[in-house]
């Protein structure tokens, strides 16, 4: 076969076929534009960090960590500036969250307390400049002066006064105070002198996730306040601008070079520009791998559309295949013809699909917003991706073969003597080869699943998923086509004589029960996606309202943190002054761990530092466990919310124990009888495992995940944390109080912080559920096929009706119960299948309560059969304009 003659054939095949044609490229266009527009946030947002990534680190390189940088990066900066030839730009900040106020004021009439009454308070994100920031990027200041100008000391002050505070209009605006007013910072009160407007390195949307409002600080003025303490929760970075001529191989050999110099196993870390922010771009292709997915599945829900079109397609050419069979062809030739024009066709339907995923990025701000806006930093998206585009065509030309593929084969068995006898039917395929056909989709299946998220783990677990989702579907569709096939035999016997809208009702169970209806495939496809949809929904739900209103009565309404040893005696009177219950305090002693078993952290962390990690999360779990800040406690008896499931408690003669929390032990490898090193702030301290304990955390009660026994840790360098209920409304009250009279401590109020919580939950849910109704609207494309593929049937079912007498609205409505009752099936066994999958996600994967939620299931079980009376008449317009007299001339 010449490729003449066979571009001629492909183009004979595709006449007469325009309905068959556009169902297969819808098919495949709604998944196509899920993963075009997914992938394109996902890499638009990755261009985007690495095209603004000195503005988004505002400097070449940045050295941070939780304690004071030590002298030897000063002098490892002065040898770099030497060997570079030009001086280093260098700006240091300190970062922490803390309660500001305004100044106290007059208590109002008739209040319980006279004299002055406390102005007040907010939590705030407060940052310490020294130096010139940011190096790249612009600070967006009113009045448009320079920082430094706005922190300075006033002139003509002799030092006596303290400098400005630059703050975000939303802190003002709480507080009710203007540019010009005078804010409480710790123990001094501090003119505003301007407000930030924006900031280069402080992120929108999700992962832009704050404590509170802005407000800039000199350093010489936040020493004065006193917030830094034993205890402060304070990131101190170094900002680093390299000479211009440095590039990105010299950033690297400075960041080396000063990585050499900084002490192991402190906690200190470098990022550079060329890095572009990993911690943010590990969340976008975190978000990326799991909104791929969901994208992934409406593909392969159009895939089955693909198949159920490919096999009708060649159901109605076996006498072509025959023909040229007898004319020579062989079936390697016979393969390729028709498995050419599939994959044409595939490629019309992913173009068409990426074309609708692009406009999705570049031409419907909606849209875009829901799927990325409020979920990521929509700022940095840079909407044409054409990597999207292409791999966008590739899953869905891969999509259209691979579930084209068993119709292909089983087309290379139709016999030549078809042409002599229209009655030989094809040749069956053997077992092995259905066998290796099968193996051949659900591979291919996998692997586009591992290549969609980066991961074979994710790959084999989410065909694994889909598979056993499939087969639950399909034969829940199979007993209820059954059924109706029954139910209709019973009912046919009965009297004509019945309620109004009785014959709507047989027609309908007749459908669902008549062979080759499609029942099967619409309802599959359109329960995967109404499981998808309404499983995320459920979880979305019981989260918030696990966060929002399910709080135990026990739980305090707040923490005070930063609370020095002297302070907590005055501190309990004022709380119980107030009306505070359950109070509970505890003492916290940071330390970090040195080794585990006498191996040094550095050499149990080597092998993974330096790699950036997608798929491992359990040793990226461990390295975190490692290496972060550590905080004991030390108690004589556990809290009750927490239960010893392994060893006995302060058990040990001899040796200094600790309890260690169960899932954070298996975090860090140890078990009962294993022995941790502590770097004690300079201080070694060797500690024995001698229980491992299980922590109910949803008390929101102070829970640790090492709790040293007493004796241990009293003289070292201390300070306590508090968890209060306080009768309802009095919150702000009670912090305003509470900042007042003792600066340094900061009170973080449960609620407020819950509700962030919920708002990042929110915005992710938004943006999954915005591609799981990708999944609705491929298993609503496969229903329209299912329905266009009998259009000949219907024109001539039509004709008989309105033969009968039924009006054209009478057709309508016997058709609308059909299909509602395909879409409540589908709605039903869906809705179904997502109580069990959100009732595994809460109680296993998250550990919170599930509970049945009626307004999702509802919304997917009408909104199943809503969407699929809206799909089915869409599909029947034609042939719902059938006539009469058609009926009567295919009866002559």
């Amino acid at each position: 076969m010449t490729v003449r003659s066979y571009l001629r054939f492909l183009r004979q095949e595709t006449r007469g076929s325009l309905g068959r044609l556009l169902f297969f490229v819808a098919c495949l266009a709604v998944g196509v534009a899920a993963v075009v527009a997914v992938a394109g946030i996902a890499s638009g947002l990755e261009s985007g960090v690495r095209r603004e990534a000195r503005r988004l680190l505002a400097a070449d390189l940045a050295v941070e960590g939780r304690e004071p940088l030590p002298e030897s990066l000063d002098r490892a900066l002065a040898e770099l500036a030497s060997e570079l030839g030009e001086p280093l730009g260098r700006a240091d900040l300190r970062e922490l969250v803390t309660v500001v106020a305004a100044p106290a004021r007059e208590a109002p009439d008739g209040s319980r307390r006279t004299g002055v009454a406390p102005g007040r308070s907010q939590l705030v994100e407060l940052k310490v400049v020294r130096g010139p920031y940011p190096f790249y990027g612009e600070l967006a200041l009113l009045p448009d002066r320079p920082l430094a100008e706005l922190l300075d000391r006033p002139a003509g002050d002799n030092g006596a006064a303290v400098g400005g505070a630059v703050a975000a209009p939303e802190l003002l605006d709480r507080l009710g105070l203007e540019v010009g007013d005078r804010l409480k910072i710790g123990g001094v009160e501090v003119p505003i002198t301007g407000a930030v407007t924006a900031e280069p390195d402080r992120l929108g949307g999700a992962f832009g996730f704050t404590a509170g409002p802005r407000l800039f600080l000199g350093a010489e003025t936040f020493d004065e306040t006193g917030l830094e303490a034993t205890g402060s929760r304070i990131r101190y970075r170094a900002l680093l601008r390299l000479p211009e001529a440095a590039g990105e191989a010299g950033t690297e050999r400075a960041a080396a070079a000063i990585r050499s110099v900084l002490p192991e196993g402190r906690g200190f870390g470098i990022e550079t520009w060329a890095e572009a922010q990993p911690a943010l771009r590990q969340g976008i292709a975190r978000a990326e791998r799991f909104l791929g997915l969901v994208a992934l599945l409406s593909l392969l829900i159009g895939g089955v559309g693909v198949g159920q079109t490919v096999r009708a397609w060649l159901a109605g050419r076996m006498d072509a295949i025959a023909v040229l069979k007898c004319l020579g062809a062989r079936p390697r030739e016979v393969l390729l013809l028709y498995g050419g024009q599939t994959a044409l066709l595939g490629l019309a339907g992913s173009l068409a699909g990426a074309a609708a995923g692009v406009a999705i990025l570049l031409g419907s701000p909606f849209l875009s917003s829901h799927l990325g806006g409020d979920l990521l930093p929509a700022e940095l998206l840079d909407p044409w991706q054409p990597g999207a585009v292409a791999r966008g065509l590739l899953l869905g030309v891969s999509v259209a073969l691979l579930f084209g593929l068993p119709s292909l084969v089983g087309a290379l068995r139709v016999p030549p003597a078809r042409v002599l006898r229209r009655d030989v039917e094809p040749l069956p395929v053997a077992w092995p080869v259905r066998l290796a056909v099968a193996a051949a989709v659900l591979g291919g299946v996998g692997a586009t699943a591992a290549a969609q998220s980066g991961s074979l783990r994710l790959g084999i677990e989410f065909t694994s998923g889909a598979a056993a989702a499939t087969l639950a579907l399909a034969g829940a569709a199979i007993a209820v086509s059954r059924g109706a096939a029954r139910l209709r035999g019973r009912r046919h016997g009965r009297s004509a004589t019945s309620a109004p809208g009785s014959f709507w009702l047989r027609h309908g169970l007749a459908a669902l029960g008549r062979p080759g209806a499609g029942t099967l495939a619409a309802v599959v496809a359109l329960g995967l996606g109404v499981l998808v949809v309404v499983a995320l929904w459920l979880v979305e739900r019981r989260l918030t309202a696990e966060l929002v209103g399910n709080l135990p009565e026990a739980a305090p309404s707040v923490f005070l943190i930063d609370i020095q040893p002297d302070q907590w005696a005055p501190l309990r009177r004022l709380l119980e002054a107030e009306g505070a219950e359950a109070i509970d305090s505890v003492p916290v002693v940071m330390a970090r761990i040195a080794a585990v078993d006498g191996v040094p952290v550095g050499e149990l962390t080597d092998a993974s530092s330096g790699r950036e990690r997608v798929e491992d999360v359990g040793e990226d779990d461990r390295r975190w466990a490692l290496t972060r800040e550590q905080r004991l406690t030390y108690l004589d008896r556990l809290p009750e919310d927490n239960r010893v499931v392994a060893g006995e408690l302060w058990s040990a003669t001899g040796v200094a124990e600790v309890s260690v929390e169960e899932e954070f032990a298996a975090d860090l490898g140890v078990g009962v009888g294993s022995t941790l090193g502590f770097d004690l702030q300079g201080v070694p301290l060797e500690l024995r495992v001698t229980s491992l304990r299980r922590v109910d955390w949803s008390t929101f009660g102070i829970n640790f995940f090492l709790v040293v026994e007493p004796g241990v840790l009293e003289a070292a360098p201390q300070y306590r944390i508090a968890a209060v209920r306080l009768p309802p409304g009095t919150e702000a009250a009670v912090q305003d109080r509470v900042t007042a009279a003792f600066p340094n401590v900061t009170v973080l109020q449960i609620r407020e912080i819950l509700d962030k919580v919920v708002a990042v939950i929110q915005a992710l849910a938004g943006g999954i559920r915005f591609v799981g109704t990708f999944t609705v609207l491929a298993g609503a494309a496969i229903l329209a096929g299912a329905v266009s593929a009998g259009a000949a049937r219907r024109r001539r079912e039509v004709a008989l009706l309105k033969t009968l007498g039924t009006t054209r609205g009478g057709v309508v409505a016997v058709y609308s119960v059909e299909y509602a009752l395909v879409g409540l099936v589908a709605g039903i066994i869906g809705s179904a299948g997502a109580v069990v999958l959100s009732w595994a996600v809460l109680t296993r994967g998250m550990e919170v309560a599930w509970a049945f939620d009626p307004l999702p299931l509802a919304a997917g079980v009408l909104g199943g059969a809503a969407l699929a009376v809206v799909a089915g008449l869409a599909a029947s317009v034609k042939a719902l304009q059938s006539r009469p007299l058609e009926a009567l001339r295919s009866a002559t």
